[in-house]
C-alpha cells in the first residue's frame, strides 16, 4: 500500500499544500478551524510527515536542486520557473545549476548540489548513457526530465519526441511539400535522434526519400546552425519546407530566412519560443509543453521524497502541434 503524502492530506482537507505544511510544522497564526480540518485529514489518512524533511531548515520542507542545460534556453527557463513556483507554494527553496552541455560540468553540478544537502534533484542529463548513470546519485531522490539518456532506475518525465516529429513532417507533407529539410544535432541528444527517426518515418510514409543535401545533423546552437541553414536555403533546389528539431535550430532557420528574404519556405519547429507569434508568418511549432513536464517532474520528485521505495515511473507525455502559419505555407514551384 502506498504511503499517504502531504498532497493526499491537502486534497482530503481542501486546503493548499502550503497551508497543510504550515499546520504540520506548527506555524503561528493559523486558524483553529484550519488546524482541526487538516488534523482530521491527517488522522483519517494516517499520514506521518517525513522526519528528514522536518529536520531541514528548522522545520521547513527540503531544498530542491534543478540541473538543466541553460536557463537561456526558453524551454528550460519555463521548466525552472514552474518548479520554483511549485516549491514556493510548499515553503521549499530551489537551487538551479547549468551544465553548459558538458558531461564533466554536469557531474560537478550534481555533486555540488548533493553536498549542499538537497532533498531531491530534477536533472536534464547530457552525454554518454553509462556516464550519465554514474553521475546520478543513489543517496538523493532524482527525477530525470526531457531526455532519458538510458536511465532505468530513476523516475523519468519526457515527451513523445519521435511521434511529435512524425506529426510535424506529416503536417508539411499533407500540404504538398516533397522537399522537406531537417536541421538538428543528432549525435549529442537522444531526443534529437528520436526526432530524426520521426522525420525519416514520416517521409517514408509519404513515399519520399531522405535527401542528404537538405539534412544537417551536426549543429546544436543557433550560431552553429545558422551557416548550415543559410547554405541549405541559398541553393536553387532549396527545400520548400524545413523541420527544425529544436528551438535553437528554429532560430537558426528563421535568421537564415530573414537574411535571404525567403518567406516562401514552410517551417515547423520542435519546441515553442517566445518570439514564435511575432514572426511573419507566425511560427508553427510542436509544443513540448514544458509547464506540464515541470509540473509532472515536481510531483514525481515529491512522491519520491515521501516514499523512497515507490515504483520507478517513466512518464511519457504527448506533444501538441500548434499551427500558426509558417507550417501551413503551400510549396513554391521548383525549377
Amino acid at each position: 500500500m502506498t504511503r499517504p503524502t502531504i498532497y493526499d492530506v491537502a486534497r482530503e482537507s481542501g486546503f493548499s499544500i502550503k497551508t497543510v505544511s504550515r499546520v504540520i510544522n506548527g506555524a503561528p497564526n493559523v486558524r483553529r478551524e484550519t488546524v482541526a480540518r487538516v488534523q482530521a485529514a491527517i488522522d483519517l489518512l494516517q499520514y506521518h510527515p517525513d522526519p528528514a524533511a522536518q529536520r531541514l531548515g528548522g522545520g521547513k520542507l527540503p531544498t530542491v536542486g534543478v540541473v538543466v542545460d541553460s536557463i537561456d534556453d526558453p524551454f528550460f527557463a519555463q521548466v525552472v520557473a514552474v518548479i520554483e513556483g511549485r516549491a514556493m507554494d510548499v515553503g521549499m527553496d530551489v537551487l538551479v545549476a547549468s551544465t553548459g552541455m558538458d558531461e564533466s560540468r554536469m557531474r560537478t553540478q550534481i555533486q555540488r548540489l548533493a553536498r549542499r544537502g538537497v532533498a531531491g534533484l530534477v536533472v536534464a542529463p547530457f552525454g554518454d548513457e553509462r556516464r550519465v548513470a554514474e553521475a546520478l546519485p543513489d543517496e538523493v531522490p532524482v527525477v530525470v526530465i526531457d531526455r532519458k539518456c538510458g536511465v532505468t532506475d530513476k523516475d523519468v518525465v519526457r515527451v513523445t519526441d519521435e511521434e511529435g516529429a512524425v506529426e510535424a513532417v506529416r503536417h508539411l507533407a499533407a500540404r504538398g511539400h516533397r522537399r522537406i529539410g531537417f536541421l538538428g544535432k543528432t549525435s549529442a541528444f537522444t531526443t534529437l535522434t528520436d526526432r530524426y527517426v520521426g522525420y525519416e518515418k514520416a517521409l517514408a510514409e509519404a513515399g519520399l526519400e531522405v535527401d542528404p543535401r537538405i539534412v544537417e545533423t551536426r549543429a546544436w546552437s543557433a550560431d552553429e546552425g545558422y551557416p548550415h541553414a543559410l547554405a541549405m536555403l541559398a541553393t536553387a533546389d532549396a527545400p520548400t519546407a524545413v523541420f527544425a528539431a529544436s528551438p535553437m535550430m528554429g532560430l537558426a532557420i528563421l535568421r537564415a530566412q530573414q537574411r535571404l528574404h525567403r518567406q516562401d519556405i514552410a517551417v515547423v519547429i520542435f519546441g515553442d519560443h517566445p518570439a514564435a507569434d511575432l514572426m511573419t508568418p507566425p511560427t508553427t511549432v510542436v509544443d513540448q509543453r514544458p509547464t506540464a513536464l515541470a509540473e509532472a517532474a515536481f510531483d514525481l520528485l515529491s512522491r519520491r521524497i515521501q516514499d523512497p521505495d515507490a515504483e520507478v515511473l517513466d512518464m511519457v507525455m504527448p506533444t501538441m502541434l500548434l499551427a500558426r502559419g509558417s507550417g501551413e505555407l503551400a510549396p513554391r514551384s521548383l525549377p
